[in-house]
């Protein structure tokens, strides 16, 4: 990198290999679909931040321990010294203090921490664009990493700012405009939205939803539809629901919905069945969402109805996906996940979670008992996902090894269709110093 500072606005986004860095990778972390060792792990400064200054409130209520706090800000003093958003040295320097305080409920540290807290938010993005701009810039990853993760902490949709960064790429913008936009983006207030939700099939409609503030008739539905959104076909539908919402954005005010829909059908499971035909409602798979401040409607398709994408793959690749004459232990952690690809969040969570622990924390060991069942399986989890980090990484990097003539390690790793070895190729290859030959991947 070199020593003198470039304007970020000199750096165009389609030619500037720093720039495109940038845009890759914020293309891979609000992509829903990117590979999950691409995503993003990471937690903004910001909220972090503010997830410690909720950490010693409810260590005041018994709920954490001290440990768990001090812990935590232990972690923070490590992850944000290298943040160059944060500020000046004077206010990292009194940041350092109050990390290193134990930061009791109530006390002096305690309420500096929520100011500080509120110094930092302010002017977090222009900063790091300002650190782009000096003489020695961060690496594009640990700008896009803190840029991305500021964005959907503000509340951001991962749709909306996929096709936010999209639209930059396509107009051809220089990076100092992605970065000015994130600025404005950060510095947004929530909006007000209406969301109409048409079902297929709603059960007991008549006496369940008939009385309620937000129910709408199917004439009433597509009465709606032709005054805010214009174009928009006749649809079959059997009534729905109109909410109103406040959110950053029209993805976002639909996920919220995407939310309150899987609250609805997981209560109707609970009510009698009284008549032939489905007694769980079906929603249309498709809301309406109407921007009230930019009179704009939005046909947006409903996150999670063709569930959220967990999938285990050793099950097709091992030909188990219908083994279950013999229940198994990995059996029993499957049917407590389940909830996760298909059903409301707070059972998909602690399904999600019940799963590891029953996987990972042996019942009969005392030493686990000792340590915390939690902390048990989240350190042995933590350890499989750094893992299998590396493992998933080279995998892609073999199915993309393309050399125009062919060379040794393409001939090898036409000859091996296990991923894990393949991996172990790559591996030996890139520590030998032999060059892989990688196939144009778009974004």
């Amino acid at each position: 990198m070199s020593n003198s500072p470039v304007d970020p606005f000199t750096r165009d986004l389609d030619t500037d290999v720093y720039a495109q860095h940038i845009t890759v990778r914020l293309t891979d972390f609000f992509s829903d679909t990117s590979p999950w060792p691409r995503r993003l792990w990471d937690t903004g400064a910001v909220l972090a931040l503010q997830e410690l200054f909720e950490a010693s409130e409810w260590c005041a209520k018994s709920v954490l321990s001290s440990g768990s706090v001090n812990w935590q800000a232990r972690d923070l003093e490590r992850l944000l010294g290298r943040d160059r958003g944060l500020g000046d040295r004077d206010l990292r320097s009194h940041l350092t203090k109050i990390l290193r305080s134990g930061i009791p409920n109530g006390s002096r540290h305690h309420r500096m921490l929520q100011q500080i807290t509120d110094l930092v938010a302010d002017g977090y993005i222009p900063r790091w664009s300002a650190a782009v701009a000096n003489t020695s810039p961060p690496s594009a990853e640990r700008c896009s990493r803190a840029v991305a993760s500021h964005l959907l902490d503000c509340g951001y949709s991962m749709r909306f700012l996929h096709r936010w960064v999209q639209g930059h790429v396509h107009a051809n913008n220089s990076l100092g405009d992605l970065l000015q936009s994130a600025a404005q983006l950060s510095d947004g207030t929530d909006r007000q939205f209406e969301v109409i939700v048409p079902f297929t099939s709603l059960p007991q409609a008549q006496d369940q939803a008939h009385g309620l503030d937000e129910w709408c008739s199917a004439d009433e539905i597509n009465q709606w539809l032709a005054d805010k959104a214009e174009g928009s076909p006749r649809i079959r539908q059997n009534g729905g629901f109109l909410y109103r919402v406040e959110a950053k954005d029209a993805f976002g005010a639909s996920d919220l919905i995407s939310g309150a829909v899987d609250r609805l059908v997981a209560r109707s499971s609970y009510t009698r069945r009284r008549s032939r035909g489905r007694y769980v409602p079906e929603p249309l798979g498709k809301v309406w969402v109407y921007d009230i401040r930019e009179k704009k409607c939005h046909e947006i398709s409903l996150q999670g109805s063709d569930g959220r994408g967990a999938v285990v793959l050793s099950l097709s690749t091992e030909k188990r996906v219908y083994a279950v004459a013999r229940p198994t232990a990995l059996d029993d952690a499957l049917e407590l996940a389940a909830p996760l690809n298909h059903g409301s969040p707070g059972p998909a969570i602690s399904g999600g979670w019940a799963a590891i622990e029953s996987l990972l924390v042996a019942p009969g060991d005392g030493e686990d008992s000792k340590e915390g069942r939690g902390a048990v399986a989240a350190d042995r989890m933590a350890s499989l996902v750094a893992c299998s980090w590396p493992r998933a990484e080279l995998t892609t990097l073999s199915h993309r090894h393309d050399p125009a003539a062919g060379d040794r390690l393409a001939a090898e790793l036409s000859r091996e269709p296990a991923n894990r070895e393949r991996a172990r190729l790559v591996a030996d290859a890139v520590s030998a110093g032999r060059p892989l030959m990688l196939a144009t991947n778009p974004m």
